[in-house]
């Protein structure tokens, strides 16, 4: 009885984390959070090959560029750093919420924002209003002296006016820009400022969640597939180096 000998799958490594890494595909029940954005990991992505670390990332965490020309912040470049930039945890200066995974940075200006934030479209529709939401990178009361907060006109929380808003200028209507904008269990209480409609059915957004998670999923197989590819080019590659070695020396 012959033994089966052990499958000795590809491996690559990233600058984020000390131990090579390995293709993976988590399944929802999993309940697995990227190490790189913080969110949910669902599909194909990278895992550490060791058997007790938890380190996972998602392949367009894997991919993402080391620096980034960015609308929100024009002055300077960010750079992405794989870990947070003042101790344990910072804010970012899109969402407000805080993060301790990667993050796009500007070290002059202490400019933060998730890579989760820095590339999210420049535009969506929320089914229950009429026109599409344009991304702005701060409230449309940023300066105004009477003090007025904008509120969002999903959640009614007020916002910061440094925040990064999903919004219609022509009805006065704006989100915050990740669980509001598509988020079906809120349902719009208010118009949105003058001229603005009252919302109604804030649970038909669910069919635009799905096609922007569709869509990542798809972005994420594709990019999958081609890293595979690599991966096994880059393989086969080192194995015909170690196989024509030989022969170099012999005839040298």
């Amino acid at each position: 009885m012959t033994s089966k000998k052990p499958v000795n799958r590809p491996s690559v490594r990233h600058p984020s984390h000390n131990h090579p890494l390995r293709l993976f595909k988590s399944q929802e029940e999993d309940e697995i959070i990227c190490s790189g954005c913080e969110l949910d990991l669902i599909g194909q992505a990278f895992k550490c090959t060791k058997k007790d670390c938890d380190y996972f990332l998602h392949k367009s965490c894997f991919d993402l560029p080391r620096e980034t020309k960015h609308k929100s912040h024009s002055d300077h470049p960010l750079t992405l750093l794989h870990s947070p930039p003042y101790g344990h945890s910072y804010t970012c200066d899109a969402c407000g919420q805080y993060g301790s995974g990667f993050t796009y940075n500007c070290s002059e200006c202490q400019y933060d924002v998730h890579v989760g934030c820095a590339f999210i479209p420049e535009t969506v529709k929320r089914e229950d209003h009429d026109h599409p939401l344009t991304l702005v990178y701060n409230t449309p009361c940023k300066g105004r002296e009477d003090g007025a907060m904008f509120i969002c006109d999903v959640c009614e929380e007020d916002m910061s006016e440094n925040l990064w808003v999903y919004y219609c200028k022509e009805c006065d209507y704006g989100t915050h820009v990740h669980s509001c904008v598509v988020y079906e269990d809120h349902q719009p209480k208010k118009g949105g400022g003058e001229g603005g409609k009252e919302g109604g059915g804030g649970g038909e957004s669910s069919s635009a969640a799905a096609r922007m998670k569709s869509l990542m999923k798809a972005q994420d197989e594709m990019a999958a597939l081609q890293l595979e590819a690599r991966i096994r080019k880059n393989t086969n590659d080192a194995i015909l180096e170690l196989w024509d070695e030989p022969k170099r020396r012999y005839y040298w």
